[in-house]
């Protein structure tokens, strides 16, 4: 596909250059953006840098399908006390604050899945398991007696015609 220049008619070689033209995006060739640019009625567009999102999407599924492990505390206690670290020194390790690890080690925080996979690999634990699904069983409804679907409460009219 051919582009013409929008300013003087007359076929684009190459891709052509975007300018701001009296506050509308044109495309122009190449003889017309020097003069234009020059004379200072059209200011160049720069063109958009494309994003690359391909990758981290493949990172979140896979963290999706990992769980931590319930005693994720003892486990991480136990390894860090058999080094003869304090928790000041495993935080340091794991470039996280102090109060994290504590809070971690006592229970009340879960490490998030990429945090736990450098715990894993620093102290070399298993903190990581796959997660389970547990499959329903398919009883007539699926949400069971008490649960109203829509078959049970719309009245069917059927025209006798």
């Amino acid at each position: 596909m051919t582009l013409y220049c929008e300013v003087c008619g007359r076929p684009i070689k190459g891709a052509g250059h975007r300018v701001l033209l009296e506050g509308a995006e044109v495309i122009v060739c190449d003889d017309c953006f020097v003069k234009l640019t020059k004379s200072g009625r059209a200011v160049p567009v720069p063109r958009k840098p494309q994003k690359v999102t391909s990758a981290p999407k493949v990172r979140r599924q896979r963290a999706e399908m990992l769980e931590v492990v319930d005693d994720y505390p003892d486990l991480i206690r136990r390894a860090r006390e058999e080094r003869g670290w304090t928790t000041a020194v495993l935080a340091q390790k794991l470039r996280v604050s102090e109060d994290l690890v504590r809070r971690i080690e006592g229970g009340k925080v879960k490490p998030t899945v990429d945090l736990a996979k450098r715990i894993e690999e620093l102290l070399k634990i298993k903190l990581l398991q796959p997660v389970e699904y547990e499959e329903e069983e398919a009883e007539g409804t699926k949400g069971g007696p008490d649960v109203l679907t829509f078959g049970d409460v719309a009245v069917v009219r059927r025209d006798e015609g």
